[in-house]
């Protein structure tokens, strides 16, 4: 039986202006070592990295057409299958300045393109429309990314209940306020039948936003997530430590996986990997913990390299069979 299709959802894409630097010091002048633009957004990286992992991804939600080039040379390049819907406008670009001395980046994001209530109303039904024709039960949708001005969580939870409808498998990477809400709503049977939410992967301060308060301990943290689990419905959420790792939880079990010592080129593009790669591993029917080490392992790669994409799959495979999970 062939693998269950994987399709990445992305509402605020942006092009992504990296910026090299051998070290960034506020309020001076700097010499960049080099730069490059990329197509970005939660769902474009995700995607990037599951063409890479040789899975057979589609990339739809929202893109400017006045400069879609960069977005149209990268699916092609990576085997990704455009069902990006154009709007009139411009995509966003963002900048990063990654820091050669620190190994991370610092990231200016702009607020994308800005849809008029009857233009929204009218992209969204038009990318309701699209999923009702592509997407089929077994399928694997990830709702990823910030949402561009005039939009709300209505939105995703909109696309989340007609993709339960038709049977898919929801996995959400947005964060804020609008994950809380949107994992309020979903489980809330008063709005109707209760969307179940396959994956989710907040960073720590995320999850700490969604409990109302501060974890600072690695126990506190699992106590929260698995909380999480039970209150909202969720199936499975790994919660990235950054160096320090994860916590991996369902609503019955924990555990914590130290991050493997690799040197950093750079920390962009490491979430979207660890999604991609945990998604990669459910959607072929591996549990947890294991799904989200094979993750892991995919962060721990992307994170040693400027250039976007992964090495060659032995490297992966390495890295996941180095990382072991201890409960919690």
């Amino acid at each position: 039986m062939a693998d269950p299709r994987l399709f990445t959802i992305t509402l605020n894409p942006a092009i992504d202006h990296t910026v090299r630097v051998a070290a960034l010091v506020p309020g001076a002048v700097h010499r960049a070592q080099g730069d490059q633009r990329e197509a970005g957004g939660k769902g474009v990286g995700v995607a990037a990295v599951l063409a890479a992992l040789g899975r057979s991804v589609t990339a739809t939600g929202w893109l400017g057409a006045d400069n879609d080039g960069v977005f149209v040379d990268a699916f092609a390049a990576r085997g990704i299958d455009d069902a990006m819907l154009r709007l009139p406008g411009a995509t966003r670009t963002n900048i990063k300045i990654a820091d050669a001395s620190r190994g991370d980046s610092t990231d200016i994001n702009l607020p994308g393109l800005s849809l008029a209530p009857d233009a929204l109303a009218h992209a969204e039904a038009g990318l309701l429309a699209l999923l009702a024709e592509r997407v089929q039960p077994g399928d694997w949708c990830e709702l990823a990314g910030s949402l561009p001005p005039g939009a709300d969580a209505g939105v995703w939870e909109r696309i989340a209940r007609a993709l339960h409808a038709q049977g898919a498998h929801i996995a959400i990477d947005t964060g804020g306020a609008v994950l809380r809400d949107l994992l309020r709503v979903l489980a809330d049977p008063a709005r109707g039948a209760v969307v179940p939410v396959a994956f989710i992967k907040p960073n720590q301060a995320e999850l700490e936003e969604l409990a109302g308060h501060g974890l600072p301990t690695r126990a506190e943290v699992a106590a929260a997530a698995r909380g999480l689990c039970q209150d909202f419905g969720v199936g499975q959420m790994a919660v990235s430590l950054g160096g320090e790792g994860a916590v991996i939880a369902t609503a019955a079990h924990c555990w914590h996986a130290a991050a493997p010592r690799v040197p950093v080129a750079t920390t962009v593009g490491a979430g979207d990997a660890l999604v991609a790669g945990t998604l990669a591993a459910l959607s072929q029917g591996q549990p947890m913990p294991g799904a989200a080490l094979f993750g892991m392992a995919c962060a721990a790669a992307r994170i040693q390299r400027i250039a976007p994409g992964l090495p060659p799959r032995r490297e992966v495979d390495a890295l996941a069979a180095a990382i072991s999970a201890q409960p919690i």
